[in-house]
C-alpha cells in the first residue's frame, strides 16, 4: 500500500459531538481506518470512499491496522475492515479495540465477499457494529458516518 494514499488528519481529535451536531453529517470531518489486505480491492473501496469525502488511512496487513490504531486510534471516527482481517490471528484487532477505552467506541464495520457471508455471525459476536457484502456502491459508504451517530446516541445502564 502506498502511504501517499493516506490523508492526513487535522484539526482536534475530540470534536465528535460537533461533527453529529446535525442529522447532516460532513463527511469530510470524518476519519476512516480502511484495512484491506487485497490491493485491487483497497484501491476500489479508497476510490470510493474518496469519492464520498471521506478522509482515508488505508492499510494493508493486521499489523499496520494496529499500528494505525496506535498512532491514529483517537482520531479514527469509522474501521471499515475486510472480516478475515478482523478475525484471523484469534481476533486480535476485535481484542484491542475492546480493551481500549480511547477505541471501544469506534464502529467497526466488516466487508465481505459473498462467500464469506458465514462469517457475519462471527463478526458481530467479536463486536463488529454492522457489515457490508462486496461489491458495493458509494451510496452504502456514503451512509458509514450513520454508524458513528447510533453509538453515540447509545444508553449505558
Amino acid at each position: 500500500m502506498d502511504k501517499s494514499e493516506s490523508i492526513i488528519l487535522r484539526g482536534n481529535c475530540s470534536n465528535r459531538d460537533h461533527l453529529m451536531s446535525n442529522d447532516l453529517m460532513d463527511l469530510s470531518n470524518v476519519r476512516v481506518l480502511l484495512c484491506d489486505t487485497d490491493a485491487e480491492s483497497c484501491q476500489e473501496v479508497l476510490a470510493l470512499l474518496k469519492k464520498c469525502c471521506y478522509q482515508v488511512i488505508p492499510v494493508s496487513s493486521a499489523v499496520d491496522a494496529l499500528d494505525a490504531l496506535n498512532s491514529r486510534g483517537p482520531c479514527i471516527d469509522i474501521i471499515l475492515a475486510e472480516a478475515s482481517l478482523l478475525i484471523s490471528n484469534g481476533a486480535k484487532i476485535f481484542n484491542f479495540i475492546k480493551l481500549d477505552i480511547n477505541l471501544k467506541h469506534i464502529p467497526v464495520i466488516m466487508m465481505l465477499d459473498e462467500d464469506e457471508v458465514p462469517l457475519v455471525l462471527k463478526g458481530l459476536v467479536l463486536g463488529a457494529t454492522d457489515y457490508l457484502v462486496k461489491p458495493f456502491s458509494s451510496i452504502e459508504l456514503m451512509n458509514l458516518w450513520t454508524h458513528m451517530k447510533r453509538n453515540s446516541t447509545k444508553l449505558v445502564y
